[in-house]
């Protein structure tokens, strides 16, 4: 059998996913050590999982598959911590235009903790309640830290 890097195994099945119509890959992660590909994340039913499963099948190089996505029956008030992610990177941007990628949201099971450095406390501020209003969070912690060229009279 003929051996192909695992970055080209990895980039082949994200397109194979991504071009599955029977498949909706937004919330899978691939990786890939040793030919061995791992699949990771949420779908929103059975029949989505072993379809993911079927694409990796089909792609060549592919030596095993471990399939540990989770499926998780789409609710219409829930929402998957993928899509709390991206609507919480999506109200930073909003509110916070100028400061790009200077926070960085993690989510787990609703909670979100927002990482990063800012100027002023009144950014701070912005970004978390910008977050709580995203959808599906159930707890913001807030663990933003402010530069040191933060005015002391705006930390306070």
């Amino acid at each position: 059998m003929e051996s192909r890097p695992d970055s080209d195994i990895q980039r082949q099945v994200e397109s194979e996913l991504f071009a599955c119509p029977d498949v909706d890959e937004t919330d899978i992660a691939v990786k890939v050590t040793a030919g061995t590909v791992t699949l990771t994340g949420y779908a929103r039913s059975f029949f989505d999982k072993v379809g993911a499963e079927d694409a990796v099948k089909r792609v060549r190089g592919v030596t095993a598959v471990a399939n540990a996505i989770e499926v998780r029956p789409r609710l219409p008030s829930a929402a998957t911590d993928p899509e709390i992610a991206r609507a919480a990177v999506a109200a930073l941007q909003r509110v916070l235009p100028q400061c790009g990628g200077r926070v960085m949201p993690l989510v787990r099971a609703g909670v979100v903790t927002l990482e990063g450095a800012l100027d002023w406390n009144c950014q701070r501020e912005q970004a978390e309640r910008a977050v709580r209003e995203v959808r599906g969070v159930s707890t913001v912690i807030n663990a933003i830290v402010l530069t040191l060229g933060a005015r002391a009279r705006d930390t306070q």
